[in-house]
């Protein structure tokens, strides 16, 4: 499913979840096809930003990210063969490719955080790298980074993953635990990529960096050189993050995708071992965590508003539901099962 502005929505695109007021009254029901007098109640009633479904995305062709993600896996894909052949290949497109994708996150970040979101599966290296790159570089703007900065970082994510063409699809796609054998393989992707990228003249050293880096972990737990603390550079540690939550919200062949809100919270549960904790909490509240005022179902069924934004734990904020409120940080059985309205901008 994909969340759009309800400026943005169409005649005839079907909702992929019902549509409430901010008093919790349900407007218009899950399945619902929009007609333009829908979509004028939804707007007089306040409603800012709609879930549709992926069928939806037919009405979407001009719409700018779906193109410029099509773009960059299709720019990537085009160099697959020189990479596979040992060959350098062409930078200077990646680098566009970078620059055009920051130059739209700067002006609106959220469209391209709902497609990562939108994609269920992770059978493509080149579709996981964009998606790395699309939520590195948005971290990356909540964190005040310069513009040459997040470029550097876009095209580092770009390309983290380039060694993975190396390593056999039926290990990759293995429905069962990788043997020891196997996870060996796997830990060498991140030395491939170094390796491929180190022969391009005037590649850019954060990309090399990144690429041997981002399985590193703050505890030394990692892969390939078990690095500590500071030995991990900043553009490595927040790749791992978006690497690692990608991963989580694509169905796999071994498990099914997580629901965005539980692959926060595995992703919380590892600051402070493995990931770094203030990027965590960054990339959480600015990705996964819940906008104030929003309306969430949580996992009892009840539906509430969102007052509050939990900075210590950024996947329970508090909840009034009917005027009672719940701390999700307290409760820990209870938590948020899905965003059912949003009234933010």
């Amino acid at each position: 499913m994909f969340s759009l502005r309800i400026d943005d929505v169409k005649s005839g695109m079907t909702l992929a979840q019902p549509v409430f007021n901010m008093n919790g009254t349900k407007l218009l029901g899950e399945d619902s096809v929009l007609t333009e007098k829908m979509i004028q109640r939804l707007r007089n009633a306040g409603a800012k930003r709609i879930w549709v479904t992926d069928d939806s995305f037919s009405f979407l062709q001009g719409f700018a990210p779906q193109l410029i993600v099509g773009e960059a896996v299709k720019e990537l894909n085009k160099a697959k063969s020189q990479i596979l052949k040992g060959k350098t290949f062409d930078i200077k497109v990646i680098n566009e490719v970078a620059h055009e994708l920051v130059e739209q996150i700067i002006i609106n970040e959220v469209p391209f955080a709902e497609m990562v979101r939108m994609k269920s599966t992770d059978t493509d290296v080149f579709e996981h790298m964009v998606d790395v790159g699309l939520l590195s570089i948005i971290t990356a703007k909540s964190l005040g980074m310069d513009k040459l900065d997040m470029r550097f970082l876009c095209f580092a994510a770009l390309l983290h993953d380039v060694g993975k063409l190396f390593i056999p699809g039926e290990i990759l796609e293995k429905p069962k635990k990788l043997n020891d054998t196997e996870m060996r393989m796997i830990k060498k992707h991140p030395l491939i990529s170094f390796d491929i990228l180190s022969g391009i003249d005037g590649i850019n050293k954060h990309a090399l960096v990144v690429a041997l880096q981002h399985h590193e972990r703050l505890d030394g737990s990692g892969y390939p050189n078990g690095l500590k603390g500071s030995q991990i550079q900043l553009y490595s540690r927040i790749v791992a993050i978006a690497d690692i939550y990608t991963a989580l919200i694509r169905e796999k062949v071994y498990r099914p995708k997580l629901p965005v809100y539980e692959a926060g919270e595995i992703l919380w549960s590892q600051a402070d071992i493995g990931l770094d904790r203030g990027l965590t909490s960054n990339f959480l509240r600015n990705v996964v965590a819940f906008p104030l005022r929003s309306m969430v179902k949580l996992n009892n069924g009840l539906v509430g508003k969102v007052v509050y934004q939990n900075s210590d734990f950024p996947t329970r904020p508090i909840v009034s539901v009917d005027g009672e409120m719940i701390d999700l940080a307290e409760t820990p059985t209870v938590f948020v099962a899905e965003v059912v309205a949003y009234e933010h901008d």
